[in-house]
């Protein structure tokens, strides 16, 4: 494995967004079963233990997955937004006025010359 810095990131190469998704579900689904299992079902202890280490675990997926995604897509919107090098000097603002006469023989007043 070769450690890249300051490269590119393909979004291909890593996981995706659906991958994301079921590691979060199975984290929540097994994150609220061990209350439920203390308190409603009465499980025995090694099998709650057993569920909380594989929480664990997917949070570990979890996180590792949501910081890739979230990379891939700020570096996809930076990418797209690249600011200049040099700020150009601040111009003042400029004020566009129209010269042009009334058409219709209106002089302004609401009521035809």
């Amino acid at each position: 494995m070769s450690i890249r810095a300051n490269e590119e990131l393909d979004p291909n190469e890593g996981p995706g967004f659906g991958c994301f998704v079921w590691q979060a579900i199975l984290f929540a689904g097994i994150l609220l079963l061990i209350p439920v299992g203390l308190f409603t079902f009465n499980w025995p202890v090694w099998l709650l233990v057993t569920l909380l280490f594989i929480d664990m675990i997917l949070l570990f997926f979890v996180s590792m997955t949501s910081v890739f995604l979230l990379r891939v897509f700020f570096a996809d919107r930076r990418r797209g937004r690249a600011r200049p090098a040099a700020r150009p000097a601040a111009r003042p603002a400029t004020r566009v006025i129209s010269s042009e006469p009334a058409t219709d023989g209106d002089d302004g007043d609401g009521e035809p010359t």
